[in-house]
Formats: C-alpha cells, sequence, structure tokens
C-alpha cells in the first residue's frame, strides 16, 4: 500500500523537493503532473521515471466532466477528454485514470440523481461510452477505472462486478472508495461490505481512495457525512488488512480536506491503524 494525498507538483523539477515533503508524512504515492496536458509522452515518461528512482508511485488522476449528459456532441468531446488523458498518464506509469459514471439529470453536475441512471439502459449506455473510451488505445500500465456513486447503478459490489464483466476489456477496472459505497443497510456492517467489495473486485482496484463516514442525527431526515478517518462507522482494521492483499504498489489517497494540518491529522492515524492491524504503508525508502 502506498499512502497520497494534497502532495504534488506541476512538473518534473519539483519532485526531489516533493520527496521530503512526502518522508515527513510517510507517504510515497502522488498523481502525475500537474501540467500534464501540455506535456509530449516523452516528458511524461520523464516525469514517471525520475518518480520511481526517488521511489514514489504515480497513482491516478481524474476527469469530472459528466460523461452521460444527454447531449452527444457534448458527450462525444468529453470522451474525446478522456483519451486524450489515457495515454499520458500511461507514459508517467500512472495507475488510473478516474470518472464518475455521471448523470442523464439537465443540471449536468455528475452527483446528480436522476431516474435513468438506476435502469439497464443506463448501463447498456455507459457500457458504450467506456468501450468508445478505450476504443484502439495500447495501454501498457494505466487503466480508466469508474469511482461509485450512489446515484448510479455503479455502487454496490455485486452490481459493479456485473457491469466491468460486460465491458470485459483489460484496461478497465474499479477505483475504489469504500465510503461511497456505504448505503442505509451497511451503515452498521461496513466489515460485511468490506469483506464483499474485496472477494468480488479485489483483482479490478486499480487505485484507493480511504475516507470515513458518520450519521448526522441532528438532520432530518437522512444525512451521512464523509469525516476524518477514524470518527465514523469505516472498520479500518478490516479494510486495510484487505488492501495489504493486494499488490503492494497500490496507491491509496486521502481527499477532500482543505489544510495540511487535516490531511496530516488521517495520515497519522492511518498509520496508526495500520500498525494495529499488523500491515503497514510502504515509504519511499521501502522495496
Amino acid at each position: 500500500m502506498r499512502l497520497g494525498g494534497f502532495f504534488g507538483t506541476p512538473d518534473i523539477g519539483g519532485l526531489e523537493a516533493l520527496a521530503e515533503k512526502l518522508d515527513v508524512h510517510g507517504l510515497s504515492a502522488i498523481g502525475p503532473p500537474g501540467n500534464m496536458g501540455e506535456l509530449s509522452l516523452d516528458d511524461c515518461a520523464a516525469f514517471g521515471e525520475k518518480a520511481r528512482k526517488l521511489g514514489m508511485v504515480v497513482g491516478e488522476t481524474g476527469v469530472w466532466s459528466n460523461l452521460m449528459i444527454d447531449d452527444a456532441d457534448a458527450q462525444t468531446e468529453r470522451i474525446g477528454m478522456v483519451r486524450d488523458v489515457l495515454p499520458k498518464a500511461d507514459a508517467t506509469g500512472c495507475h488510473c485514470v478516474v470518472t464518475l459514471v455521471g448523470t442523464r439529470d439537465p443540471s449536468d453536475h455528475s452527483l446528480a440523481m436522476h431516474p435513468y441512471m438506476k435502469t439497464d439502459a443506463a448501463k447498456a449506455e455507459f457500457r458504450e461510452v467506456v468501450l468508445r473510451i478505450l476504443d484502439g488505445m495500447d495501454l501498457k500500465h494505466v487503466r480508466y477505472a469508474i469511482e461509485p456513486w450512489h446515484n448510479t447503478f455503479f455502487y454496490q459490489p455485486e452490481d459493479i462486478r456485473e457491469f466491468i464483466d460486460s465491458v470485459d476489456h483489460p484496461s478497465f477496472g474499479l477505483h475504489l472508495d469504500q465510503m461511497n459505497m456505504v448505503a442505509q443497510a451497511d451503515y452498521y456492517d461496513t466489515t460485511g461490505l468490506i469483506n464483499r467489495t474485496f472477494d468480488l473486485l479485489a483483482d479490478k482496484v486499480a487505485s484507493v481512495h480511504l475516507k470515513d463516514i458518520r450519521e448526522d442525527f441532528t438532520h432530518m431526515f437522512l444525512k451521512l457525512d464523509e469525516v476524518y478517518i477514524g470518527d465514523g462507522v469505516m472498520d479500518y482494521d478490516t479494510y486495510l488488512k484487505r488492501l495489504a492483499q493486494l499488490p503492494a504498489d497500490t496507491p491509496c489517497y486521502c481527499e477532500h480536506m482543505a489544510q495540511e494540518a487535516e490531511y496530516a491529522l488521517c495520515f497519522a492515524r492511518l498509520h496508526h491503524l495500520a500498525d494495529k492491524a499488523g500491515v503497514k504503508f510502504l515509504r519511499r525508502d521501502d522495496k
């Protein structure tokens, strides 16, 4: 497991200084260069090579446009955006390019609920989107991976496995955000959810997010909040033990905090929880 989050660099020149920052928190996973869109494939390859020499793993990058917009021309343009990123991410040795499924809601906000997104027709349409994105791609390292979200069919382990199998492409997989997969029925059994997820999907995981979840009982009606790791109901003992069974370089990221101090708290808690579970996050100088 390679821990990351918050820290990155716009270009290859910042990698050595970045290494010092990572060491403060016991990290070794980063993202690709912030200016990757402006770089050649050779430049991207040079970035990845230097990162690896410094003991870093280039883990993930995202494209967050709504891929299920009800506009064929706009959808084609957004598919092209993902296709543009994949070869450059691959050149860096990045583990995955992440998107959400998206929505048919007129708001064009990927997280918006819409009844279509739970239908077989949506599954069939998005399968074609995935195949269009991967069509003709010769990818050696990177996978195109989907992050689960409750507003779509790509949410629970069984449905995710069914969809990945329907695509049946070696460069397609899961960006595992276990917190995003917590339904009301799983709230008091995250252990069961975690074990179902890994039993079904461990071989498809390209990258991971580490978060926690807690009910806000002061809100009417149901409200589940993302909280600092250790302040919610996620069974991190089971989660970390199952993550440790994945390939050693699997990147795992904290996200959605505003300040380094908040990330530092979660990094410290994760190292403590990993130690209690008898596993560890690999640091830059670990093999």
